[in-house]
Parts: structure tokens; C-alpha cells; sequence
């Protein structure tokens, strides 16, 4: 078997060499007005485990599909806001709502809130954290671009003193979509008014069943695409007060993914390969990317090690090498990928998945923002 798993890692390799070039980590800055704000509210009361396992695991496969999305040929910027309710520990005057995280593009730091979340019982306000979500999360002033946002959870739409009714149809006059997630069957979620609530806000309908698990299956490819992936981080240096930290998060978010499935960590490894995965605040090479000056302005004690002692001019040197490392590796990366996909679309189970959290956000972010001009490539 394990003559065979090698052979099969090499066939993997040599194929790979004759597929098609794959949109990777050395992408161009993105324009302002390709950006999606996603902001995701989740029910964390004790009955939601599922809900926040589903969170976890398809935030790779969420990402993923934004990463498709161009608009006037160019590619999007993805910012994630994340909302806990339902929590019976969390303050009661403030309806036991939580912002954890303000609109960010750091994508492993979602993770790592995502992968800290843990349920217990509580009332579940859902016109209320609508409604701070609104008001206090950093919102863009455009109608260029899409804002949504998808509220997930199962008790009735109307519960609390806030009225559903007026916080959706405060997000659709801001031109905010929202979209109701029901974890149950329809005719509960429509009755419990999900349906209305989604049909106030301009945004799509769902239920689906949060208990639901992906269906897992190893590849003779996913092992390849953990080297590649251990490479891709060797071309991230982390420089600045908070670099260091930035950096070991990668790795921690790499096994967090790892411990769903070995799917979740390849879509996270296709992910880091994608220019929604930005991390010029931290990473020399994408700070560079964005600033031509990096090399020259950045001072010694900020620096990099690797970037330490040498003159600016061998600084944008070694950087311009680590980009295009991190490039093939990312390639490498994608074409492995298709081969992973092709062999789980060929191998896997007739009967057709139940619609998950992961599904559903897909299904509306591609009807939604094709109407801000996004095409999924």
C-alpha cells in the first residue's frame, strides 16, 4: 500500500506539469471597489455545535469561491465580520451579543476566533444583533461593492425587544443584503419568520441541517499538497512588533484545519495561494508587493531575519526570490488541487449532500454579487 500511495503521489506530480497555470499568491493589488463585506452572525446558543463546526470547516471552501470572483477583470478583496448571540454568559444588557471580530481580510485570525467559539443556552435575539451589526461594525460607504449579511441560527426570527422587521429593512435601505439561515426544516423557519425576515432585508431564504457532515475523502493528493504547503510558509518573514505572532497563528490555523479534514486543510492550502489571502501588515514578501519602498524605508530593527545586514538593494533581491517561490509553490498547489477535485468528483457518493452553512453562504454570495458586477471565473 505504500508503494502504491507513492506511485499514485508521483503520477500526481508528473500530471500535474501539463495542467493549465492557476491564479496564485503572486496577484496584483485589488482596486477598492472589488471588495465583499461579509458579515456572519451565528446562534451559539447549546443546541448550535453543529452550526460552528460547519463554520469551521467551510470557511476554506467560503473563501475559495470569493476568490473566484472578478469584477472588470480584476480579482476581490474579502472582509469577514463575526458576531456571536445566543450566549447565556455573555452580558444580558446587551442581549447576550458579542462583536468578535470588526471587518478584517486576515483570514487566519477568522480562523482562529472561528475554531475559539463554544456554545451554551441563551435567548436568541435576532433582530437585535442585526441591528448592531449595522451600527457598529466598519461598513463602506459604496454601493459598488457587496455587503451582506447572513444570520444563522434556529429559534424564532422574532424573539427580543428589537423588531426584526425594522433592522432588516434598515439593512436593505443601506443597500445591505441579509440573508436568513434557518438550522431546521422550511416550514419551521417559515412560520418562526426567517423567510420574512430575509425577504424584508432583499436577501435569500435557507435551511438547512446544522448537524450535517462534510463527507471526507483522502485523496492520493493531499499529501503532496502539505509539502507544498509547508514550503509556501518558509517564503513568509515575518517583520514588526506583531510579526512573529502573525506567523505562528499560520502554522496554528494550518492544524486547525487539519483536525477537521484532510479537504478542510487542502482548501485552506489553496486559500494561503489566493489574493484574498493578504498579509502585508505582517509578511515582508506581501508588504512588499504593495510598497515598492519596503526594502529601502523599512528600519533594520523591523526587519525580517532574513532580511537583516544586507543593503536595500539585496533586501528587494531576496524578496523578489521568496515571491517567486511562494508563486511555483502556489502553482504547484492548484494543479494538485485539480487533480484532488477530479478524483473526489469521480469517487464520491451518488446520494446528493444536504445543504450545510457553507452552501448556502455560496449559493447567495453568487447571486448576490453578480449584481455588483462580480463574475465567478
Amino acid at each position: 500500500m505504500k508503494f502504491k500511495h507513492h506511485l499514485l503521489t508521483l503520477m500526481a506530480i508528473a500530471a500535474a506539469q501539463l495542467l493549465p497555470a492557476q491564479n496564485n499568491a503572486n496577484e496584483a493589488p485589488v482596486p477598492p471597489h472589488n471588495i465583499v463585506q461579509l458579515a456572519l452572525l451565528l446562534d451559539v446558543s447549546g443546541s448550535m455545535d453543529g452550526l460552528i463546526e460547519q463554520a469551521k470547516s467551510e470557511l476554506w471552501t467560503i473563501v475559495n469561491e470569493v476568490a473566484k470572483a472578478k469584477k472588470q477583470g480584476q480579482h476581490t478583496r474579502l472582509e469577514i465580520a463575526l458576531y456571536e448571540y445566543g450566549r447565556t454568559s455573555n452580558p444580558a444588557e446587551n442581549g447576550y451579543i458579542v462583536k468578535l471580530l470588526d471587518y478584517t481580510s486576515d483570514l487566519d485570525t477568522i480562523s482562529e476566533v472561528l475554531f475559539s467559539l463554544r456554545t451554551n443556552g441563551g435567548d436568541e435575539y435576532c433582530g437585535q444583533v442585526i441591528a448592531k451589526s449595522l451600527e457598529e461594525l466598519q461598513w463602506r460607504d459604496s454601493d459598488s461593492i457587496y455587503r451582506v449579511i447572513f444570520i444563522a441560527g434556529n429559534e424564532p426570527f422574532n424573539q427580543g425587544r428589537k423588531d426584526y422587521q425594522e433592522s432588516c429593512e434598515q439593512a436593505r435601505s443601506k443597500g445591505i443584503f441579509v440573508n436568513t439561515i434557518h438550522c431546521g426544516d422550511s416550514l419551521t423557519g417559515v412560520r418562526q419568520f426567517w423567510q420574512h425576515g430575509a425577504q424584508i432585508g432583499n436577501g435569500g431564504y435557507f435551511f438547512i441541517n446544522h448537524n450535517s457532515k462534510q463527507y471526507d475523502i483522502p485523496t492520493p493528493y493531499d499529501s503532496m499538497m502539505g509539502v507544498y504547503n509547508d514550503s509556501l510558509n518558509s517564503t513568509y518573514w515575518s517583520f514588526g512588533n506583531m510579526g512573529l505572532v502573525k506567523k505562528m497563528n499560520q502554522s496554528k490555523q494550518d492544524n486547525n484545519a487539519g483536525t477537521m479534514s484532510k479537504s478542510v486543510k487542502a482548501k485552506r492550502a489553496v486559500s494561503k495561494t489566493k489574493a484574498v489571502y493578504d498579509n502585508k501588515k505582517w509578511d515582508a514578501v506581501d508588504a512588499a508587493k504593495h510598497d515598492t519602498s519596503f526594502a529601502r524605508t523599512t528600519r533594520e530593527e523591523a526587519l525580517p531575519e532574513q532580511l537583516k545586514g544586507k543593503t536595500p538593494e539585496a533586501r528587494k533581491q531576496a524578496l523578489d526570490s521568496a515571491a517567486r517561490k511562494r508563486a511555483e509553490f502556489s502553482k504547484k498547489i492548484n494543479e494538485l488541487n485539480l487533480l484532488r477535485e477530479q478524483y473526489i468528483a469521480a469517487n464520491k457518493p451518488a446520494a446528493p449532500a444536504e445543504k450545510t452553512l457553507g452552501a448556502a453562504l455560496v449559493e447567495a454570495i453568487h447571486r448576490q454579487a453578480g449584481l455588483k458586477g462580480f463574475v465567478f471565473e
